[in-house]
């Protein structure tokens, strides 16, 4: 079996409370997902999430926050595709781009959407981890 390394960002904007971006796929399945992308051969995986969030959303002058100790992972035929997941947190001021190849739409919502509209479990799961890392990380404000 083949893995194909990649990595997704679970990214949130905190304004007293958590907002998250999240990205309805129509291509090669339809879902919504966070952003994500693989890493290229010989590419550290901080910049492959650098590189993956600007090309997925166009944001800029986000933040890396975390990176989560689970990864996500699933089969795909002979391929085994393994996600690092990192926490980034951006502006929801800044406009998002999006490439309409693999996306229609986006949304900032809150969690209990994130929760409802998510399509994996695994992501759900990777999200509820990241969630917690937030509460933590805004009761030091």
């Amino acid at each position: 079996m083949n893995t194909i390394k990649g990595v997704s960002a679970i990214v949130y904007d905190y304004n007293g409370t958590p907002y998250f971006l999240i990205l309805r796929r129509i291509q090669p399945w339809r879902g919504w997902e966070f952003p994500k992308g693989r890493v290229e051969e010989g590419e550290d995986p901080a910049k492959a999430l650098e590189r993956e969030v600007r090309e997925e959303t166009g944001l800029s002058g986000f933040k890396v926050k975390k990176q989560l100790a689970r990864r996500r992972e699933f089969v795909e035929g002979e391929n085994l595709h393994s996600f690092d997941i990192f926490v980034v947190e951006a502006s929801m001021n800044i406009p998002v781009f999006i490439d309409k190849n693999e996306h229609d739409t986006y949304v900032w919502t809150t969690a209990d959407m994130v929760e409802e509209r998510l399509t994996w479990d695994n992501e759900r799961e990777a999200f509820r981890e990241a969630l917690e890392f937030i509460k933590n990380d805004s009761r030091k404000r």
